[in-house]
């Protein structure tokens, strides 16, 4: 995720009443991170500096833009010297673009669809969920995310992006993104803290707001500890957590 700075800036002179119209890349940006309960905030400062072609007065401001928690835009403002700001540019945020080539996303596509027959499976026999490829379970688990609500992408299975699903959605108007990891284990095969680690830099270098590994098994103790001291940015579904999601699909 990255914020965007779209649209005219018009500063107002204080001693002349002159209008002047700045060019939104010609601003600096400055990044600040305060720690707070739900994690760090993120300012983002875009500072312009002019001067007055008519009267010669030094004019300054700054557009902020803040996240909380990290990855979500949480609300903007401004601060001036010099000048009023007439017309201010609207701060956009833009998510990674993937790329995805027309015919990925017709399998992808497709795949989402198919999962609604793993799903019936597992309804009737939860031991199923052991006979599934590792692809049909991101298939399937993509297909439980988008039952509660969230637009789901599969990242292509040669694609190694570090998460195997993009999830997205609004909330309250907001915009919020899961990085989604599966992994498809034998009952008896428990995720480490190692994979949880590394889920965790994935989330922290794209911005998401939050990440999530899903296992058709369960935690080691280490990996739960672990996530439990990240608070918010990372969640584990494990085997249990997960067949219950499928029979309750409008829980969110």
């Amino acid at each position: 995720m990255e914020l965007e700075l779209t649209g005219k800036i018009i500063v107002r002179c204080d001693e002349c009443d002159t209008d002047c119209e700045i060019d939104v890349d010609s601003l600096d940006e400055e990044t600040y991170a305060y720690e707070r309960n739900m994690g760090a905030e993120i300012e983002h400062d875009y500072i312009g500096e002019c001067t007055c072609k008519f009267c010669g007065n030094n004019m300054r401001f700054t557009i902020k833009a803040f996240e909380y928690p990290e990855g979500a835009l949480n609300y903007t403002d401004e601060e001036s010297d010099g000048c009023e700001l007439i017309e201010t540019p609207e701060v956009v945020v833009n998510y990674y673009d993937y790329d995805f080539d027309p015919y990925e996303e017709d399998e992808i596509r497709n795949e989402v669809g198919g999962a609604c027959l793993n799903i019936n499976r597992i309804l009737e026999d939860k031991d199923a969920i052991y006979e599934i490829t590792p692809r049909e379970f991101e298939e399937l688990v993509a297909e439980v995310f988008s039952q509660q609500g969230y637009n789901v992408e599969i990242t292509p299975a040669t694609r190694d992006g570090g998460c195997d699903i993009i999830a997205t959605r609004e909330i309250h108007g907001i915009p919020y993104m899961i990085l989604i990891e599966c992994k498809r284990y034998s009952a008896g095969h428990k995720v480490d803290v190692q994979l949880v680690r590394s889920l965790l830099g994935v989330q922290s270098d794209r911005k998401a707001n939050k990440a999530i590994l899903v296992t058709s098994s369960l935690f080691t103790r280490d990996a739960q500890e672990f996530a439990n001291r990240q608070d918010h940015l990372i969640s584990l579904v494990d085997v249990n957590t997960l067949l219950n999601m499928i029979r309750n699909p409008n829980d969110n």
